[in-house]
C-alpha cells in the first residue's frame, strides 16, 4: 500500500486509516511515494518506476533495474 496514492477518495482515506491502525498493533511503517523512491534507488533501482492503484488503497508497483 502506497500512502497517498489515491487522494481525494473518502473509502480509501478510510481504508488507510484502518490499516494505519493495525501497523500501530504491530509496529509497522507506512511509506509515502518519497520513501518508496528512496527506497528503489538505494536498492539499485532506476528513477522510472510505476505506482498504480489497483484496488482501493492497495497498489502495483513497477521497478526497473538501472
Amino acid at each position: 500500500m502506497v500512502r497517498g496514492s489515491a487522494q481525494g477518495d473518502h473509502k480509501i482515506s478510510e481504508m488507510e486509516d484502518i490499516q494505519n491502525v493495525f501497523m500501530m498493533y504491530i509496529n509497522g511503517v507506512e511509506r509515502g511515494i518519497n520513501e518508496w523512491k528512496r527506497i528503489f534507488s538505494d536498492a539499485g533501482f532506476s528513477d522510472d518506476y510505476k505506482i498504480m492503484p489497483v484496488l482501493g488503497p492497495f497498489s502495483v508497483i513497477e521497478i526497473y533495474p538501472a
